[in-house]
């Protein structure tokens, strides 16, 4: 496919376009940017509806590989000036390439698909994109099956979290807006245990080291902010209580700090 003639005014309608798929309008379509998440998104077999690329894309070879891609494989592809590139993109050094990518439908069973012994994470009022985003990377790289983000949190599917997984939502089966009520019927439903991971757990509920837990069951780990926590209704339903002993003064890690230590003690005893 021809590129279209380059387009040069801001006011183009285009522009607009790739603003909304940045804040997740429409719902249907995700934004990537950048040379290494869109050649991500290209190897995962994403559907590309549309893409804009602009000169600083035909500096490395790996750019212009994803420009040939996108020729054959986006829907529509557009140079654009850089100044128009700048307006769209959301970094301040624009690699030259953003393409609006459609979502992917996923429902909660096929979280479950990989393995004898699904490994779902759920992340529960993650706030920041970014936190959530490198959440999903360290699920995909400690071989969980799928992760679930709780209403109230940010969108896995926003611009920013995208670029903080790296391209891990591409292939890690995630869903977002889970209500937390649906997420303890899933568990019923499939007879996953749930495992709470807490800096402070409630009085009178047992906390068991995390090395300690049987992490070879079908699981759902729950991770909340270092603010609030998780949710009343799903630490309740937990048959598992967590957490990771820290020196002191330390009462907190990052979210996905603390997933990295917990999943990948799973991964250990699933070896």
């Amino acid at each position: 496919m021809d590129p279209n003639p380059s387009i040069t005014s801001p006011k183009n309608p285009l522009v607009r376009r790739f603003q909304d798929a940045a804040r997740g309008a429409p719902p249907e379509v995700m934004l990537a940017e950048g040379i290494k998440l869109v050649s991500e998104a290209l190897e995962a077999k994403v559907p590309v509806e549309e893409a804009v690329v602009g000169s600083r894309l035909l500096g490395s070879e790996l750019g212009r590989n994803v420009r040939r891609r996108l020729e054959r494989e986006a829907g529509r592809i557009h140079e654009v000036s850089d100044s128009v590139l700048e307006r769209i993109s959301g970094v301040k050094t624009p690699q030259g390439v953003l393409a609006i990518l459609r979502r992917p439908a996923y429902q909660r069973d096929d979280l479950l698909a990989r393995g004898a012994a699904p490994l779902v994470v759920v992340a529960a009022g993650v706030k920041d994109p970014g936190n959530l985003g490198a959440l999903v990377r360290v699920a995909e790289a400690a071989g969980a099956s799928g992760l679930l983000a709780l209403q109230g949190g940010a969108d896995p599917y926003r611009d920013k979290a995208l670029r903080g997984s790296a391209g891990s939502v591409f292939r890690l089966p995630t869903l977002g807006e889970q209500r937390v009520e649906d997420v303890v019927a899933l568990a019923k439903q499939h007879r996953l245990q749930i495992v709470v991971a807490e800096a402070q757990a409630a009085a009178g509920r047992e906390v068991v080291a995390y090395w300690d837990v049987d992490w070879r069951k079908p699981t759902l780990l729950v991770l909340g902010n270092e603010g609030e926590g998780v949710p009343e209704a799903l630490a309740a339903a937990a048959g598992v209580h967590t957490r990771i002993d820290m020196a002191p003064p330390v009462e907190s890690l990052n979210v996905a700090v603390a997933a990295g230590v917990l999943l990948f003690a799973a991964r250990r005893q699933r070896a």
